[in-house]
């Protein structure tokens, strides 16, 4: 584990879209600048692993008052298999960092780890994720006629009535209208669901900044010239997120959310990205529990109904003393004041 020299922090990103993983938009310079805007650090490291493979990693470091530094890699480092995970363990538990601890958030998929190796590296299970480690993918590589042919019945019925309807749907700019709409799609969707909003100008920096590096886009879906729906997606090498979307409760009938989340796929096909993350969907043995998220799963799964479930956030304690202190004081304290005020989310 070392800092990047300046020649690969000149082609940052496109050393993030050769990761194992195909790279990460949380990963990408235009994110971490974004969340230095927001208390973070970020710094960026190269591992080099022993069959000459190399993995670019940032982290996002921040000091907590009496502490120390807390870092935190999201959805980092990029690797996938779990042999790959535990040497960079290894390599950052020999790099010397200060701090509380260091929270890897890698999307290994769960299926193929096994805990005891994890915590024979010194590793403890995070007491929360910032965000979810449960997913839906959709493969995009097979073209559009297969991807369609991939829906399910209600899906591609629902894409059909929103085109007979009249809905359409359009890539718009990041013009001041058309964020302040996005984020009222946003509000009212949170107001039907309870999870909690971040402040506005924390959305509408990182949707601008994110579009103008080339890494996002943002769509509506519109009914006689009213905007239904919304999507914000972002992209790096040849995979996408869906990072955020929103609807009003208005013409619900026309099924916009279906047309638009296929538009959204036909145009990223378009620009040669083959795998589109649905994000944010229940654990396997969570659906139709109750989980809050059940209502995704219920929308994603039409489109796919495979959950791909990652292995979560672990942390590496930097100092033990501090981390006892940090999981029994420090992260709840954290948490309890992000539910009243969301503009105090630690991550």
């Amino acid at each position: 584990m070392r800092r990047a020299r300046e020649a690969e922090l000149a082609q940052w990103d496109r050393l993030i879209a050769a990761n194992p993983d195909g790279g990460n938009a949380l990963q990408t310079r235009v994110w971490g600048e974004f969340k230095a805007l927001w208390g973070w650090e970020p710094r960026r490291y190269v591992y080099e692993l022993s069959d000459g493979r190399q993995v670019a990693a940032q982290w996002l470091v921040r000091n907590v008052p009496l502490q120390g530094e807390i870092w935190y890699c999201p959805k980092g480092p990029g690797v996938t298999r779990p042999g790959d995970f535990a040497e960079i363990v290894q390599n950052t538990a020999v790099a010397g960092l200060g701090g509380i601890f260091a929270r890897f958030e890698s999307e290994v998929p769960d299926d193929n780890a096994d805990k005891a190796t994890f915590k024979g590296l010194g590793l403890v299970r995070a007491n929360r994720d910032p965000g979810s480690k449960s997913t839906i993918v959709v493969d995009l590589a097979p073209g559009a006629e297969a991807v369609l042919a991939g829906f399910s019945q209600s899906a591609r019925r629902n894409i059909r009535k929103a085109e007979a309807g009249g809905v359409k749907v359009a890539a718009v700019e990041p013009s001041p209208e058309h964020l302040q709409t996005m984020f009222e799609l946003m509000k009212a969707t949170e107001a039907r669901a309870q999870y909690g909003l971040r402040p506005e100008q924390y959305f509408k920096e990182y949707w601008t900044a994110q579009i103008r590096a080339g890494q996002a886009q943002l769509f509506f879906a519109r009914h006689a010239g009213e905007v239904l729906a919304g999507v914000f997606v972002t992209f790096v090498g040849k995979r996408a997120w869906y990072k955020d979307g929103g609807s009003f409760d208005v013409k619900r009938e026309l099924s916009p959310s279906y047309l638009l989340q296929w538009e959204v796929m036909r145009w990223l096909m378009k620009r040669g990205i083959e795998s589109y993350d649905l994000v944010g969907v229940p654990n396997r043995d969570m659906v139709g529990t109750g989980d809050p998220r059940d209502g995704l799963y219920a929308f994603k799964s039409k489109f796919n109904p495979e959950i791909s479930e990652f292995i979560g956030c672990w942390d590496l304690p930097l100092s033990s003393f501090k981390y006892q202190a940090w999981n029994k004081v420090g992260e709840r304290v954290a948490a309890r004041m992000a539910m009243g005020r969301p503009e105090k989310f630690l991550y």
